[in-house]
């Protein structure tokens, strides 16, 4: 079976790499090769195109393409007067070449009878603008392009050329890096194009889509064509990233291109793991592990300690710390740390606590809620519009686990019986407190363990509008409200209604913007419009902008005032509610029980 190189399979980053990067630019090169025929053939059609009949100087010079070495002919332009010979040596006939005398003779050989000038043997000094003229008349002009193929290109940085063999540039994270491409030869200029495109690993990554390589327009200097590109700031994302120079020319057939791969250093981040999971008390005597994974360029290795000292156990060369049965001693403060580049480097701390005490893990298997209302609980931070999965810890248990969201007024809200919560493009909605609850079959309420997560989201400012489109009724009053979102908190705010600029707590005549309320939502609030005794005169958009920082958003609502009398219908809103956790634990009715204990203990 055939494989398209425009869509090749994926496959690990060694050599497998460097054929996607071959077939990438394959794929790449051909766009450009289409779009540089065609614009050279518009550039030569409108040359063609750009006659009259006098065939005087005042229209575009004729382009004429020709080859090194090659014979060429140049037409005239110029017919002699009725009552004149048609001998060309008695109409005084010269050839001009860039403004400049030619000596006829040699490789330049004039017709006398057709005013046609032959060049033998051309060269890339015949390149130029050439024109027939005499006493009276100025023919016109003709440019003569001695085509010559561009030589292979090469990058610089810094004005130092790189070695063609190597093929890595080591740059650091949020740094610049400005490339520059140089063509040698080529005639006429060639077209130099960019190209950034990730490895593998990084096929996904939006930042590497963004245009983020900006490049400027290409330029010739004496015989050398020069573009330039630059990454504003080089992010992690970018490393093993390829930069490609694409050279299209009209005598090429198969465009010429270098590359480069970003090798991109930056300072560690850590990922601690632990078994078993989060969340799962820890009992004296049972197996555990920490993990701690380091990712950084240059590779660095992780070091753990406790209580800024050596572990009480050997880690292994992958980062493990493995407690074949631990003990209350092994209690403590955690951390990673690494050397990097000749600097130290530290995670955040995780307490590890071991219980001992059986009286104790009796007490707390009983009193889950009241010790998760304590702080027990674990927290995940995730931006929104992005995806994140809350993990529910069975532990030894063989229970169906069933997730629950708290709501405002204490209450819990039914999810879903899963293993794993898993959430796509979050929303601001959706923060706050998540539990989970695990049970055995034996109906045994006691044995029911409550996990919770608090889910907190984070981002710039986002606007929810419920109805963008509103009719009103001429005469009536009517309300625009909007509901806007962001973690941190917004602090701008301000309605644009008819030109005029209104902030929250004013009033403009008959419209008023009313002070900014607390959502139900968390890291949510409410802005309000009301307009009294519409008009006409009030139909259009009606924008809400808030800011956060730096950033802006903006949203807008239409209003429509018409003065029919035909009274409009109430929409009708309905809620839809799901069942969960079905014969969960082989009970139809033990979620309603474990809410009922909930809603029963939080009040």
């Amino acid at each position: 079976m055939k494989s398209n190189p425009c869509n090749p399979p994926i496959h690990s980053y060694t050599s497998a790499a460097r054929s996607k990067t071959k077939d990438f630019i394959t794929c790449a090169v051909f766009f450009l090769v289409f779009i540089g025929d065609v614009q050279t053939m518009t550039h030569i059609l409108r040359h063609h195109q750009q006659r009259d009949n006098t065939g005087l100087s005042t229209l575009s010079p004729l382009e004429q393409l020709t080859w090194p070495h090659s014979d060429v002919k140049l037409l005239c332009g110029i017919s002699p007067a009725l009552n004149v010979t048609s001998n060309w040596l008695q109409m005084k006939l010269k050839w001009l070449h860039n403004g400049k005398n030619v000596d006829i003779g040699h490789r330049y050989n004039l017709n006398h009878n057709t005013g046609i000038l032959v060049i033998s043997n051309v060269r890339l000094d015949d390149n130029g603008i050439w024109q027939c003229v005499n006493e009276k008349q100025l023919a016109r002009a003709i440019n003569l392009v001695v085509l010559e193929t561009p030589k292979e290109p090469y990058l610089l940085i810094d004005g130092h050329r790189l070695d063609p063999g190597n093929l890595f540039v080591p740059v650091k994270e949020n740094m610049d890096l400005s490339i520059e491409c140089v063509v040698e030869g080529g005639n006429p200029m060639p077209s130099l194009h960019w190209l950034l495109f990730p490895s593998n690993a990084n096929l996904e990554n939006e930042a590497m889509s963004s245009g983020l390589l900006q490049s400027n327009e290409s330029y010739q200097d004496k015989d050398v064509s020069r573009s330039s590109a630059k990454i504003q700031r080089v992010l992690r994302a970018h490393h093993n990233a390829t930069v490609a120079c694409i050279v299209t020319h009209v005598t090429l057939v198969n465009p010429l291109n270098t590359t480069i791969l970003l090798d991109v250093q930056y300072t560690p981040s850590f990922g601690i793991s632990r078994i078993p999971g989060f969340g799962i008390p820890i009992r004296e005597g049972i197996p555990v592990s920490l993990k701690c994974d380091v990712d950084s360029n240059p590779p660095s290795s992780p070091v753990w300690q406790k209580d800024d000292s050596v572990p009480p156990v050997l880690q292994t060369d992958d980062g493990f710390l493995n407690f074949t049965s631990i003990r209350r001693n092994h209690s403590g403060w955690y951390k990673c740390t690494s050397r990097h580049l000749l600097s130290e480097y530290s995670s955040i701390g995780y307490f590890l606590n071991v219980r001992y005490n059986s009286n104790e893990l009796e007490a707390a298997r009983k009193e889950l809620i009241e010790e998760d209302n304590s702080g027990s609980s674990e927290s995940v931070e995730v931006t929104v519009g992005g995806e994140v999965q809350l993990e529910c810890p069975s532990g030894p248990s063989t229970a169906i686990p069933c997730w629950a969201k708290s709501s405002i007024d204490n209450g819990l809200q039914p999810i879903g019986p899963s293993s794993n919560l898993h959430i796509d493009q979050v929303l601001y909605q959706e923060a706050g407190e998540y539990k989970c609850i695990v049970g055995t079959k034996n109906q045994n309420l006691e044995k029911l363990r409550v996990y919770t997560l608090h889910l907190n989201v984070v981002g710039g400012p986002v606007i929810y509008i419920e109805n963008r489109t509103v009719v009103v009724h001429e005469g009536n009053d009517t309300r625009l409200s909007a509901e806007f979102c962001s973690n941190p908190m917004v602090n701008k705010v301000f309605w644009i209604a008819s030109d005029r600029v209104i902030r929250p707590g004013t009033a403009v005549g008959s419209i008023t913007a009313h002070s900014i309320t607390s959502s139900t939502t968390s890291y949510c609030q409410v802005a309000t419009l009301t307009i009294q005794s519409v008009t006409p005169m009030h139909s259009g958009e009606y924008n809400l902008i808030v800011g956060s920082g730096k950033t802006l958003v903006e949203a807008t609502v239409i209003l429509s005032v018409t003065k029919s009398t035909r009274n409009r219908e109430p929409v009708q809103t309905s809620s839809s509610s799901h069942s969960v956790c079905s014969k969960m634990f082989d009970n139809y009715l033990i979620m309603c029980l474990v809410t009922s204990i909930f809603t029963h203990l939080k009040h």
